[in-house]
């Protein structure tokens, strides 16, 4: 008679375990976050009291340098891996309560005529840079993260729609790094522009 085979159980992974698991990462990302955060206000105070000439960096732009650097010196250790893993989610979160700020009645103050400007400048916006990755020759989904990274407002909006155009994560952090050199590129040539 044939032997049974026995198949060992594998034990579900208790919720609070799998939380805490989750919470040396999420502490880096917002060690991460804030750093970048000090050093938007910190270099930008140092520059401008010694008078030198350096772009406004936003602390987004540092938040993500620093994450290259700890990725790509010391590495991220086991123990963080699986917060770290969490971070689209509080991106996510984050946009939706950096548009909670904005209420219906501030919404309303602008006017009619502010609303229309402001619906006009996003049209144009799309359209302009739809037509720019056209003649570049850029896939389709890169050019629409591009269209809404220039048109609305950057980051938030790149990383919004990705998930809704289900682009991959190429294109994103080709359209965030490009917003972000722009928006770098924009502060800098009016820091000098100050100057002259």
């Amino acid at each position: 008679m044939a032997d049974a085979i026995t198949v060992p159980q594998v034990q579900p992974v208790q919720p609070a375990l799998r939380f805490l698991r989750v919470i040396p990462g999420i502490f880096l990302l917002a060690a991460v976050g804030y750093a970048g955060k000090l050093l938007e206000q910190n270099v930008g105070a140092y520059a401008k009291a010694h008078h030198w000439t350096f772009p406004n960096i936003e602390y987004v732009l540092w938040a993500i340098v620093l994450g290259l650097v700890i990725s790509n010196t010391v590495g991220v250790p086991a123990i963080f891996r699986t917060g770290v893993a969490t971070y689209e989610f509080w991106l996510k979160a984050g946009i939706v309560l950096l548009g909670a700020r904005f209420l219906l009645g501030d919404i309303l103050k602008l006017g009619g005529v502010s609303l229309i400007l402001v619906a006009i400048e996003i049209v144009g916006s799309l359209t302009f840079m739809t037509f720019l990755g056209r003649q570049f020759k850029l896939k389709p989904k890169l050019t629409t993260l591009l269209a809404v990274g220039s048109a609305v407002c950057g980051v938030s909006a790149i990383i919004a729609t990705k998930g809704a155009i289900e682009a991959d994560d190429e294109d994103s952090s080709f359209s965030i790094a490009a917003i972000l050199a722009l928006g770098a590129y924009v502060s800098g040539h009016r820091t000098f522009s100050a100057f002259e």
